[in-house]
């Protein structure tokens, strides 16, 4: 019972902000048109200030010994190199590919794999998963960056990817966050509560505007993709990476292999949603896969921990 209330205290928020805009919308307190402004602005305006955050704390020095982050980055590369050759031979809409290879690999890991580490490991544990988000999440919101941009459908030169790729707002978020990192001074209290408040503002509001905008009855036309990246994402690669801690050839703490797996058995990223309406990508399927894994991951994540812990 104790890991069920784990996976639902996970889930849970959530699931609230999604309510909330589909309520809002019933009664008329929103109107789509709005919602889809609003969805703009999150991802313009606040999304870049996760991605500051992350890379700004992050301390490059626990990469000397952290082999467990090294096997999650390669595992996630190779993830999406298998997405990125695998899915554009099934899917013929470039607006679906970005967004369905998007899905495959792209996790919600900070919001679920420090909370779930935590409540299994304890404060050594959250340690071990932040250091490992520190360096996936950049990994993902810059992949996903490059692969909506590839499949905007338009013929592009690869200098005017590359151009695209440097204005789009995480991109920018994440070079201010490495530049600043790198400076021998660090941010004043005074303005770094207020970006860490502004950073917390987007996952929220990408789901209620997710809420206001999701098209129930649509989903049965995508149902094939969202049970293929469903199962793929919260089952098929979860074991994969299980049975390969458990080879043998990793040495990694308990809470090493928890966190990595934490990473890869979480539901598809609320931010993927606003980036695919906002990057020309399939926003409804984006949006039905946010909701679909999130949850589907209430019982997964309860499985898993009841198997692993």
């Amino acid at each position: 019972m104790d890991n069920f209330m784990i996976a639902l205290s996970a889930v849970m928020p959530f699931v609230v902000y999604i309510l909330m805009g589909i309520i809002c919308k019933r009664i008329g307190l929103v109107k789509e048109d709005f919602l889809k402004q609003l969805n703009t602005t999150v991802f313009k305006c606040f999304f870049p200030f996760i991605m500051f955050n992350n890379l700004y704390d992050v301390d490059f020095s626990t990469l000397r010994g952290s082999y467990y982050v090294v096997f999650a980055f390669i595992a996630t590369v190779v993830l999406i190199i298998v997405s990125c050759l695998v899915i554009p031979i099934f899917v013929k809409e470039n607006k679906r590919r970005g967004v369905m290879i998007q899905a495959s690999f792209r996790s919600n890991a900070v919001l679920y794999a420090i909370p779930l580490v935590e409540s299994v490991y304890g404060p050594v544990g959250a340690v071990k998963a932040c250091i490992l988000i520190a360096f996936i999440v950049p990994l993902y919101n810059i992949v996903s960056v490059v692969v909506l941009e590839c499949y905007r459908g338009k013929s592009v030169t690869v200098k005017k990817l590359l151009l695209n790729v440097l204005k789009n707002p995480l991109i920018i978020g994440a070079i201010a966050g490495v530049i600043f990192n790198l400076l021998p001074v660090t941010m004043p209290e005074c303005l770094a509560s207020p970006v860490s408040v502004l950073a917390g503002i987007a996952t929220p509001m990408s789901l209620f505007v997710l809420g206001g905008t999701l098209h129930i009855s649509d989903m049965s036309r995508n149902k094939v993709p969202l049970v293929i990246t469903t199962v793929q994402k919260l089952i098929v690669v979860p074991a994969i990476v299980v049975c390969l801690m458990r080879l043998g050839v990793f040495d990694f703490a308990a809470e090493e292999s928890f966190a990595v797996f934490c990473s890869f058995a979480t539901p598809v990223a609320a931010a993927s949603f606003p980036m695919a309406q906002s990057m020309g990508g399939d926003a409804a399927l984006a949006g039905e896969y946010v909701v679909v894994t999130t949850l589907c991951s209430i019982f997964t994540i309860f499985v898993w921990i009841l198997v692993l812990v």
